[in-house]
């Protein structure tokens, strides 16, 4: 059966999970590999899966290891700094789908209560039609049930989904159940395969700039920083998946509309001209970098040196 819908595990593939940055609140950091191996932290977390309050999971866990009670619970406290980025290129791929018209879910072993932490923050996840989350159902990858149950609640045959992971194990469980799957290692790779399952086309590269307008007092505040954590006016890149461009003949529509009270000496005009992989997708005709925009890459550039109806 020709595929038609594609599912995905979202912890490595779509964002980046570092359980250490954790605990490194707490310790320093070349105490914390060691620290999680004493203290047996991945099987304690692996058993949280099919949790979603952690409240007596925790306490359990710090009863065998009272004295170390006060670096234990960091995990807890300081998760959010434990969810680091997005997985470089996935998001791309999946706005690519949405384009093409594939429903895209996803299916993750992660507890209840931390996911719910996440979701709030990162709104990528908000591109997905359904979640199933282990936590929330009571059974954990590789089982079949929660395959057959994220198909279920997809309205999918297991033979129309491609599943996505970047453990084997998944993989070949899912395979098991019906579902046509992938090893996730690279967005490069996961392209190429989604590519030959006939479910994206070739890349289409972007041929001309595109802009991106600031206050220039965030753009000073982005190179004192080194980073720049905004999608748009007010948006943070983390909250919105993307950081908003725009065409050139798009540029005085946009000022208008999102920047009308701020005069030209009070506004900075960026341009990135897109290298073939660079991750935009055109989406609602407006140019969408699914990547924090990249400072060394990005131009500042006069509105009056640009051609507005290129």
């Amino acid at each position: 059966m020709v595929p038609s819908a594609v599912m995905f595990d979202l912890g490595q593939v779509v964002l980046r999970w570092v359980p250490e940055r954790a605990f490194e609140k707490v310790m320093d950091a070349a105490e914390v590999p060691a620290f999680m191996e004493r203290v047996e932290f991945h099987p304690w977390n692996k058993e949280n899966d099919r949790h979603d309050d952690l409240t007596q999971s925790e306490a359990d866990w710090i009863a065998r290891f009272p004295s170390d009670a006060a670096r234990m619970q960091a995990f807890r406290t300081y998760f959010d700094h434990t969810v680091t980025e997005m997985v470089p290129g996935t998001a791309a791929i999946m706005a690519e789908l949405q384009q093409a018209g594939v429903p895209i879910s996803a299916l993750s072993n992660w507890s209840g209560e931390l996911f719910t932490r996440t979701r709030a923050r990162w709104g990528i996840l908000n591109r997905f039609n359904d979640i199933v989350v282990s936590g929330w159902e009571g059974v954990v990858k590789p089982d079949r049930r929660i395959f057959e149950l994220a198909c279920e609640r997809s309205q999918r045959d297991p033979a129309e989904v491609v599943f996505i992971d970047d453990t084997a194990e998944n993989v070949e469980a899912a395979i098991n159940v019906g579902m046509q799957a992938l090893h996730f290692t690279s967005a490069e790779k996961l392209r190429a395969d989604l590519a030959g399952l006939g479910l994206l086309g070739p890349r289409l590269p972007l041929t001309r700039p595109i802009y991106h307008w600031t206050p220039r007092e965030v753009w000073r505040e982005a190179l004192t920083a080194g980073a720049y954590p905004w999608s748009a006016r007010g948006v943070g890149f983390i909250a919105e998946g993307f950081v908003h461009f725009s065409f050139a003949d798009q540029l005085q529509h946009t000022r208008q509309k999102f920047y009308a009270d701020l005069g030209a000496a009070d506004l900075v005009l960026l341009r990135l001209d897109p290298a073939p992989t660079t991750p935009v997708v055109v989406e609602n005709g407006y140019p969408h970098l699914f990547a924090p925009l990249p400072l060394d890459d990005v131009t500042e550039v006069s509105v009056e040196t640009v051609d507005l109806d290129a």
